[in-house]
């Protein structure tokens, strides 16, 4: 169904084209979908699964910051696999506008992804990773929408930045934050060494 998806767009996601690209018969596609609303609602919920399967894999690495990098660079179009399923993704959430089920999936994503941040930018204040007066809340909205920004240009214009600039500009926003890090502040304590 992706590989349609992305060849001639959503609307040609159907189940009888699905059956057609599966060599399947349409019948048996339609044993498990009735319809071809149904069949995007269980693509889209399996698309998110992959990439949530991805973080939680890359939340396994030892190395802190590598480990923040690893997870957030699932949030970005940054390999063929996931500039595939990004622009894919996208055509889901622009649909997600006129179906219900297309967009509770969506919201139910989406905030999954801000939980995630949340959870990177309290474990890193937690860890005196970064300054104790950090806003929590304030700074994952922040990367939120960095993330966010990076992947529509990567998506929209990706001769403006490419997946190694897109990758690198994260990585500064990070080294930022780090207390002792290259851009500290001079409120940060330089006894306390960046990730």
């Amino acid at each position: 169904m992706w590989r349609i998806i992305l060849r001639e767009g959503l609307d040609a996601a159907s189940v009888r084209n699905v059956a057609s690209e599966a060599n399947l018969s349409a019948g048996s596609v339609r044993h498990f979908f009735s319809s071809q609303a149904e069949l995007h609602v269980f693509a889209m919920e399996a698309l998110s699964d992959r990439v949530a399967s991805r973080i939680a894999q890359a939340a396994t690495i030892d190395d802190l910051r590598t480990r923040i990098m690893a997870m957030l660079a699932e949030l970005l179009p940054v390999t063929d696999r996931s500039e595939s399923e990004f622009r894919i993704w996208m055509q889901f959430v622009l649909r997600a506008q006129f179906d219900v089920r297309l967009e509770l999936v969506a919201k139910a994503t989406i905030d999954a992804v801000r939980d995630l941040l949340l959870h990177v930018v309290a474990s890193q204040r937690e860890l005196g990773l970064i300054s104790e007066h950090t806003d929590i809340e304030d700074t994952a909205i922040e990367l939120n929408a960095l993330i966010d920004g990076l992947m529509f240009e990567r998506l929209a214009a990706p001769h403006m930045i490419s997946r190694e600039q897109t990758m690198a500009v994260l990585a500064r926003w990070l080294d930022s934050r780090y207390l002792g890090g290259p851009h500290a502040t001079e409120e940060h304590d330089p006894t306390v060494s960046s990730v």
